[in-house]
């Protein structure tokens, strides 16, 4: 496992967010509020060493823009050390580094999609914050939106693949990338299958409906390669393992300018879903003040500016046409994410 620390200068320096965080920005500020008090100016050398936060977050670039308008600054700020982490976005890997932890101690803060907050927040994993007219479940603090979309290796064409396309293999003979887990995975599925997208839920909360989901990706599972991270999928585009691949839109973006520019994003029927930050369970008294703080500093709005300044990849690029979007269903995945978890499990080992 990834593992950064950062250094704290002994002094601190003096110390606008994109459109869908800011309206969320002011209810948790006062969500988180009340607990954040930096040291003053050179009084930062002085403060008691304390263990350094534990953050697990995303990798890439994306992780690496959170330390430049975060992670850094907190600590030059407060004298307060912060340790990075990578992780998988799992309940349980969330479990061992939280209720569970060793001798190590609990980690912190994690950043990860939301429908995997709000399951952690339901298993008691994460804290509950104060809830809020656009959080009222108290589950997490929205951090970024991204979509999934269908991206392609335009040198094979340059009109935009549709998921009904991505499974003709007649037609476009070629590897698929597809996401590693049911979520945006048995969606897609069912879209490829004529489902329109204001269907789908509805469809995917049936017994019919999910056996259809399966049955689609049957007809697809000897061309499926499987990514389960951001960099996966971007890292399978870029070294041209797959014809087409689901992909977040903001992980394309990413990818080194000389390939990218090859690879085409078709947003047309596209899953919209954010990425939260969660205050891990299990923490000191102590520990967990700091680790609210440190949530208090990243959702300022001058940090948020700060971080889509470093991390562009967010910005949808001028001229996108948005096409039809689906909202991933953050409630429907917290009731159904365990059994059809289970059951894409078993799906994956009697398909292998």
């Amino acid at each position: 496992m990834k593992d950064r620390f950062l250094s704290v200068p002994q002094f601190a320096p003096p110390f606008v967010p994109s459109r869908p965080l800011r309206s969320a920005l002011f209810p948790l500020l006062v969500a988180v509020g009340g607990l954040f008090v930096l040291p003053a100016c050179g009084r930062a050398a002085h403060v008691r060493a304390r263990p350094a936060l534990v953050v697990a977050t995303m990798d890439s670039r994306l992780e690496q823009a959170q330390n430049m308008a975060f992670f850094q600054p907190f600590a030059r700020a407060s004298g307060q050390a912060v340790a990075r982490r990578v992780w998988s976005g799992t309940l349980a890997e969330l479990d061992s580094h939280g209720l569970h932890a060793g001798s190590g101690g609990p980690w912190s803060l994690v950043f990860t999609e939301d429908s995997t907050i709000r399951a952690a927040c339901m298993q008691g994993l994460v804290v509950h914050l104060a809830g809020s007219s656009t959080n009222p479940d108290g589950c997490g603090a929205p951090g970024l939106t991204t979509q999934v979309v269908v991206a392609w290796d335009q040198a094979w064409r340059r009109t935009a693949p549709r998921w009904a396309d991505f499974w003709d293999i007649v037609r476009f003979p070629g590897k698929r990338g597809l996401r590693r887990d049911p979520r945006t995975t048995l969606e897609i599925a069912l879209m490829a299958d004529g489902v329109a997208p204001a269907d789908v839920y509805g469809l995917l909360a049936t017994p019919e409906g999910v056996d259809r989901a399966f049955r689609k990706l049957s007809q697809l599972r000897p061309y499926i390669t499987w990514w389960s991270t951001p960099a996966d999928a971007a890292g399978i585009l870029e070294h041209g393992q797959v014809l087409m691949s689901s992909a977040p839109a903001d992980a394309v973006r990413t990818i080194a300018p000389r390939r990218r520019d090859t690879i085409g994003v078709n947003t047309d029927m596209a899953l919209s879903y954010g990425l939260s930050w969660g205050v891990v369970a299990g923490q000191s008294a102590e520990q967990l003040v700091q680790s609210r703080n440190l949530l208090h500093f990243i959702v300022q709005p001058g940090r948020q500016a700060d971080f889509l300044a470093r991390y562009p990849a967010a910005q949808q690029p001028a001229g996108t046409a948005p096409g039809t979007v689906l909202p991933m269903d953050v409630q429907f995945w917290q009731t159904h994410y365990a059994p059809l978890s289970q059951r894409f499990d078993i799906w994956l080992r009697d398909a292998g």
